[in-house]
């Protein structure tokens, strides 16, 4: 059974897989590892309402590449073993691609 997304002012993002070197070339520990900030564009809700009954829909597509605040959202683990996010597309700071 396929999930549908239907949050109105929500996007779902497959988050990058984590650094596992720095710019050094130093291999990093499970627990020295930063939070990604960055994920591809699953799926998005068709946008906020405003108060005449409008919809207002975002400039976010699934398919892009965004980067959004370090600590926004909710994490959960896919059932491919992908991480995934949901947050609020005002959580997205720039859309990369």
């Amino acid at each position: 059974m396929k999930a549908q997304f239907v949050i109105l002012s929500h996007v779902l993002l497959q988050v990058a897989e984590a650094e596992e070197k720095t710019a050094g070339g130093l291999l990093l520990t499970e627990a020295s590892k930063e939070k990604p900030s960055i994920g591809s564009v699953i799926a998005v809700g068709p946008g906020p309402v405003d108060e005449e009954g409008n919809t207002k829909p975002l400039s976010i597509s699934p398919g892009n590449t965004v980067l959004y605040s370090k600590y926004a959202g909710n994490d959960f683990k896919g059932s491919d073993g992908s991480n995934y996010i949901a947050l609020r597309a005002s959580d997205v700071m720039a859309v990369l691609s």
